[in-house]
């Protein structure tokens, strides 16, 4: 496998609940790898020059810039989670627009991936804007993270499509989480048995099978080249689903406590097969989420 080294990762925070949820499991990550922990936080300048007009400044504390307040309380948890946990922790303050802002960093740094929340409440049931904007154009795995996770990650399931993503998404999520249990997974679309028997193709009705058969020799041959390569615990496993809903049954079936997907294409193309796959499975998994592109 031809992983960079997990030197540093990135956690964004903008000290929210789900925002330290993501900070721990980023601390955890870092100990495990013995890598360096970097604390963003971007202060969005416009969004803030929006509140000030409409709100009442006495309110807001009588007009004073927020920016000061804000990084003494980064440094104050970089210091916090370095004491208790003995980790090497940076922080990284800017401002603008977050996505912007985490993708610039990570590509910068070089980071080996970025750690966020799905949303500011764990309990809400949308995604927030900022996480979908970077999903789209981040530069390294950005691991989504829902709750708290007091233990490591016992089981990681990687939704294969035999592409070069999906393979460099399961590289990356052996590399992140050594200790797991990896489950492979292929999902085979019964629409494609369905398209077949309309066109009026021959056999249409063992099309599936054949497509599973041929699914399950690949993924079973990826998992012994990767436990060649010096990979942990993997296993192989197909599914007949469409297939995001495929992977959220497996996740939940097995079960997983995060999912792997990898992310097709760039711009609008990215936007649109996104939708279609990865923010299912984010939305709807109830698991973390690790999106590789």
């Amino acid at each position: 496998m031809s992983v960079p080294p997990i030197r540093r990762i990135i956690a964004a925070t903008d000290f929210s609940p789900g925002a330290n949820a993501a900070v721990e499991r980023a601390a955890q990550l870092a100990h495990a790898h013995g890598a360096l922990l970097e604390l963003l936080h971007a202060f969005d300048s416009s969004a803030w020059q929006s509140l000030v007009s409409v709100l009442d400044m006495q309110w807001l504390g009588g007009g004073a810039a927020p920016e000061n307040a804000l990084r003494r309380q980064l440094d104050a948890l970089a210091a916090a989670l370095a004491q208790r946990e003995g980790l090497k922790v940076e922080t990284h303050f800017a401002a603008g627009a977050p996505a912007t802002v985490i993708a610039a960093r990570a590509r910068s740094m070089n980071a080996a991936a970025v750690v966020l929340a799905r949303s500011s409440d764990p309990a809400a049931l949308g995604t927030s804007g900022t996480l979908l904007r970077l999903l789209r154009h981040a530069p390294c795995p950005v691991l989504v993270v829902r709750d708290d996770g007091a233990k490591p990650y016992g089981r990681v399931l990687t939704a294969i499509d035999l592409r070069e993503v999906s393979r460099r998404a399961a590289e990356r999520a052996l590399a992140l989480f050594p200790a797991a249990r990896h489950r492979l997974l292929y999902v085979v679309d019964p629409q494609w048995q369905h398209a077949a028997q309309h066109a009026g193709a021959e056999q249409a009705g063992g099309l599936l099978a054949t497509l599973h058969g041929q699914a399950r020799q690949k993924l079973d041959a990826l998992a012994a080249e990767l436990r060649a390569a010096g990979a942990g615990e993997i296993e192989a496993a197909v599914a007949d689903a469409r297939p995001a809903l495929g992977i959220v049954e497996q996740a939940a079936a097995w079960p997983a406590d995060c999912v792997v997907v990898g992310r097709h294409g760039q711009g609008l193309v990215a936007e649109t097969l996104l939708g279609s796959t990865a923010l299912d499975v984010i939305h709807h998994s109830g698991r973390d989420v690790l999106v590789v592109s």
